[in-house]
């Protein structure tokens, strides 16, 4: 019985540990390959940014041996077709490729701090962007 039990709960545990999206590594955080992390809204009008929603990360590399990984940056802009009249919704690249610390945000959970590795400045208090229905 003991056999069957640990065996249910390693089946049902590996699933779970594979969509983590933020793994500790010490002081730092690491992010899955391809996450979206979007502002923080309401962090962000805080401190006086415009227009948050506007603004998202997509992580692009695994975790370099430093610790650091590649996020590009884009912009959802609304643009207006003047002949057909629509108006649609465009991802445009605001800064590509840089590299960045993630570390957990202490005061707000399930948040991720950007964090500069030029000079340790926090670029932004992100967390996974929610998918929109």
């Amino acid at each position: 019985m003991t056999k069957f039990m640990s065996c249910l709960a390693l089946v049902l545990g590996f699933p779970l540990s594979v969509f983590a999206q933020f793994v500790d590594k010490g002081d730092y955080v690491q992010v899955a390959k391809g996450t979206q992390l979007c502002s923080s809204f309401s962090m962000n009008q805080a401190k006086g940014s415009l227009d948050p929603s506007r603004i998202f990360w997509k992580v692009t590399s695994a975790p370099r041996s430093n610790g650091t990984q590649t996020v590009s940056a884009f912009i959802n802009e609304t643009v207006y077709d003047r002949s057909s009249g629509d108006t649609k919704v465009t991802q445009r690249t605001y800064d590509q490729d840089f590299a960045i610390f993630f570390k957990r945000d202490p005061t707000h959970e399930g948040m991720v701090l950007l964090i500069s590795p030029q000079d340790g400045r926090i670029e932004a208090t992100t967390e996974v962007c929610q998918k929109k229905k």
